[in-house]
């Protein structure tokens, strides 16, 4: 547990040491959810395969103006109890400030972890993202590593949620992609187990998200996030 604490704060602040632009405070609210679960009730051989369907919504500008919509479906394969692999797509819709809004379609591979222990739960993820906008014609190549824990207070329904992710654009792109640190975002808040059976659970925190924007000036986003995740 000493250690938790420590390398997430590593990872949140490491990305912006060589930050050197000014940096622009923006304010916004996101909404997600999220559903995962096995095949089991299909066939109970299909067990060790699992679905993953993800919606959000996000609004920037104090809330006032929507900035990006995301559907992300995938399916995966439990390789033990603590460890998963996934494949999966995804859709971005992204309505950039003054401009005509973009569509983005990804193909995203990832290695899944999670163990619960006496002093909390752990959990990573490592996503690598093919990207591809329809205002260019380059495949930018994206790594994302994320962390978090949690640890239950007051009773077992209520606990803490604390996670980081870190964004690196593994090269550059005629649509605007600058290989090295893209972004990061932290996140810390509460959560909730909405039923005895922990089928439903609710997060609600804020996150914040930097953004290395490189030939602008960088972007510090505040933002209210709250999350729906079903699991059966």
């Amino acid at each position: 547990m000493k250690m938790i604490f420590p390398l997430i704060c590593v990872l949140a602040i490491l990305p912006w040491s060589n930050a050197t632009a000014e940096t622009v405070d923006k304010f916004g609210i996101w909404g997600a959810i999220q559903g995962q679960g096995s095949f089991t009730h299909a066939d109970s051989e299909l067990r060790k395969w699992q679905w993953w369907m993800e919606g959000q919504g996000r609004w920037f500008n104090n809330a006032s103006q929507q900035g990006q919509s995301i559907v992300r479906p995938g399916i995966g394969y439990q390789l033990s109890d603590q460890v998963s692999v996934w494949l999966g797509y995804a859709w971005v819709r992204t309505y950039p400030e003054g401009q005509d809004h973009t569509d983005e379609h990804r193909i995203w591979q990832q290695l899944s972890w999670n163990k619960p222990y006496s002093w909390g739960g752990l959990a990573t993820r490592t996503r690598l993202e093919q990207r591809f906008l329809n205002t260019g014609n380059d495949a930018g190549w994206r790594f994302r590593q994320f962390l978090k824990y949690t640890y239950p207070i007051f009773s077992e329904r209520i606990y803490l949620s604390l996670w980081d992710e870190v964004f690196v654009n593994m090269n550059s792109t005629d649509w605007g992609a600058k290989s090295g640190f893209g972004q990061n975002r932290l996140f810390t808040g509460l959560g909730f187990f909405v039923d005895s059976k922990q089928h439903y659970r609710f997060e609600l925190g804020y996150i914040n998200q930097f953004v290395n924007l490189e030939s602008q000036n960088n972007q510090m986003d505040h933002l209210i996030s709250g999350s729906l995740f079903i699991r059966y």
